[in-house]
């Protein structure tokens, strides 16, 4: 009798990894590592901004039932460009978004992405884009419907309190070098994302993920002037 009931066991055992094996998401069939990841929330927000599009990019549309259509005749538009469709088949309350914060948390988990870039005007995404810049993650979230005066309303009324928190101890570090940094980039404030991870890398000794902490608080410190390609160029003064 036992070992009919391990035999059992280990026959539901194979059939299930058989199963999960078969399953595989189109994620997990990518090599997603230093590539840019455009996911856009399509149940929101109907199309790629038109400044993200760039065939080197990695794209990842989320539908639910009724926007898979759409989505496909927008994929069949834009040829050349490595666009997914990822399909929720279920109806119900948040479960593209649900899903969507699944796929970003197994892309950071599994690889290592030069930028993944979420195009949404939802807000319930703040929370997890806010987690990830945290601790180091290169995340950016998109609301491309909202006006400029929209926009800092809404991150000023979400971000407000957190921020008055923690800027003291966030801000000091990159503060201090600064001098430092420009001195390395030849007295020129104008300096590319490249140059600032080199200085980071050779002179201050930082890891990974230290280098990558520091770029998020640059970015949310100073201006973007101007972008060649794939650089970014901050004015740090």
């Amino acid at each position: 009798m036992v070992e009919l009931l391990d035999k059992l066991m280990n026959t539901l055992y194979e059939k299930s990894t058989i199963s999960h094996n078969k399953k595989h998401s189109e994620i997990i069939e990518k090599k997603l590592d230093f590539k840019v990841v455009v996911i856009v929330d399509f149940e929101n927000y109907q199309a790629i901004p038109t400044d993200l599009l760039d065939k080197e990019y990695v794209y990842y549309l989320f539908c639910g039932f009724v926007t898979t259509k759409p989505a496909q005749e927008y994929r069949d538009m834009l040829e050349g460009y490595d666009i997914n469709i990822v399909e929720t088949k279920h109806t119900g309350t948040n479960f593209v978004d649900n899903r969507i914060s699944m796929y970003i948390g197994y892309m950071f988990g599994k690889y290592n992405p030069k930028q993944v870039i979420l195009v949404s005007n939802d807000i319930d995404y703040y929370e997890m884009i806010r987690d990830l810049k945290s601790n180091g993650y290169p995340v950016i979230l998109r609301e491309p419907s909202l006006t400029r005066k929209q926009l800092l309303k809404r991150q000023t009324d979400y971000f407000c309190e957190p921020l008055k928190k923690t800027a003291p101890n966030k801000t000091k570090p990159i503060d201090n070098d600064m001098k430092k940094l420009i001195e390395f980039n030849n007295g020129n404030d104008v300096i590319a994302a490249s140059k600032i991870r080199c200085y980071l890398r050779t002179v201050k000794k930082l890891d990974k993920s230290e280098i990558n902490k520091t770029i998020e608080k640059i970015r949310a410190l100073y201006k973007v002037v101007e972008v060649r390609g794939k650089e970014e160029f901050y004015k740090i003064t």
